[in-house]
């Protein structure tokens, strides 16, 4: 099966991306899900160290790098289109990303409120 994903907000990609349900596109989705729940599991429960904020910093890139890495990958993006994925914002990027493993993974994507979070 596949899905069709649009990019033509985010990229300017006026045809929609035909991309399949494989294993390797649903793998790397739940690796994506996955690391984007412990960031923000990590972020609520960080000390007030230095080396605890330098941790942070790292794992931040880190999720930064992996997100656009797993959009250029599931959406077979080129290199211009790559380029501009890299001149988008950060909470942008992570908002295409969630959208395509939520259509991937046929749910709807809803913000967590406080008490679902634990917060």
């Amino acid at each position: 099966m596949t899905v069709n994903i649009s990019a033509k907000k985010e990229l300017g990609i006026s045809k929609l991306i035909e991309v399949k349900e494989s294993n390797k596109n649903i793998r790397a989705t739940w690796e994506l899900q996955k690391m984007m729940a412990k960031l923000s599991i990590d972020q609520a429960t960080t000390e007030d160290s230095p080396e605890a904020f330098e941790k942070m910093i790292d794992m931040m890139l880190d999720v930064q790098n992996k997100t656009i890495a797993y959009i250029v990958s599931i959406l077979r993006l080129d290199q211009k289109q790559a380029d501009k994925l890299e001149e988008m914002e950060f909470g942008e990027t992570t908002s295409f990303a969630v959208r395509i493993s939520s259509e991937l993974l046929h749910v709807e994507a809803e913000e967590a409120t406080e008490a679902e979070a634990g917060l």
